[in-house]
């Protein structure tokens, strides 16, 4: 298999740095969610990340792009930015492939290069964006993580290694709305979840100068809004917070009572 380049950030358990010198790659990752720019796991599917961290899984991220074409800030902003937020949401692993941004593309080199990273971490589940969404890179990504997803388990597929199909991929909520499959109860990740997406200081309203363009996540009720909708998701389960997903098979119940969850009735 060929030695993988793009960079990589620091957590604090794996140190790498932004010269493409791996000091030390992790063996296998349990929860690996797959984004096209830094904050976007941040955004969405970090409370389920760290739930996985809170029982004893492994977790990472693969970052498609470096966010260069970001209205506000700096390329070297982001890299800043992800790391920071790389360590407190404890990552095992943060990689960036450094597909152009506003270019990426579901192409047959690119699947191959993250069938590679899924037969060599060999994660139990893929976390991606959902398909249809406002941002073409995000669109481009959840069918690059599709498809990477399924060929990584056909053996005669290109990317070296062993064959392995994640067992399950679920696709995040990010602008648009779409009825859960399933909702997930970030309440004890929250605070966590807030401290990871305020490392991005360039990107909202009250870490950043005016002077920069206006975007919808610098906005200066932003924050509120996100909020907002985590809490609704959170009370169609009866709990604080919540993150929603979609499955596209049915999600399996092996044990009568996880139905139950030991949360309120809601209608």
């Amino acid at each position: 298999m060929p030695e993988l380049e793009p960079i990589l950030y620091s957590s604090s358990t794996y140190l790498f740095n932004h010269t493409r010198t791996v000091c030390e790659m992790p063996d296998h990752i349990d929860y690996l969610a797959v984004c096209a720019h830094p904050d976007d796991a941040e955004l969405t599917c970090a409370g389920l990340l760290m739930r996985a961290k809170d029982s004893g899984y492994s977790i990472g991220v693969v970052d498609l792009s470096r966010g260069e074409l970001g209205s506000r800030g700096s390329v070297t902003d982001r890299d800043a930015e992800a790391s920071a937020a790389a360590t407190v949401m404890a990552l095992d692993v943060r990689y960036n492939l450094e597909l152009p941004d506003g270019n990426i593309v579901c192409s047959r080199e690119n699947v191959i290069r993250l069938v590679e990273l899924i037969r060599r971490w060999r994660p139990r589940m893929l976390i991606t964006s959902y398909w249809e969404d406002h941002h073409p890179d995000h669109v481009q990504t959840s069918k690059i993580a599709t498809d990477a997803w399924w060929f990584a388990g056909v053996a005669n597929y290109p990317g070296g290694g062993i064959a392995h199909r994640p067992e399950r991929i679920l696709y995040y909520q990010g602008r648009g709305v779409f009825p859960p499959s399933c909702v997930v109860d970030i309440t004890s990740t929250w605070e966590r979840k807030k401290s990871a997406i305020a490392c991005y200081h360039s990107q909202l309203h009250r870490n950043t100068a005016e002077s920069e363009p206006k975007t919808y996540t610098s906005s200066e009720n932003f924050m509120d809004l996100w909020e907002g909708r985590h809490r609704y998701l959170g009370s169609l389960i009866g709990t604080e917070y919540g993150e929603a997903y979609h499955v596209r098979t049915p999600v399996p119940v092996f044990d009568i009572a996880s139905l139950t969850g030991g949360a309120p009735g809601v209608l």
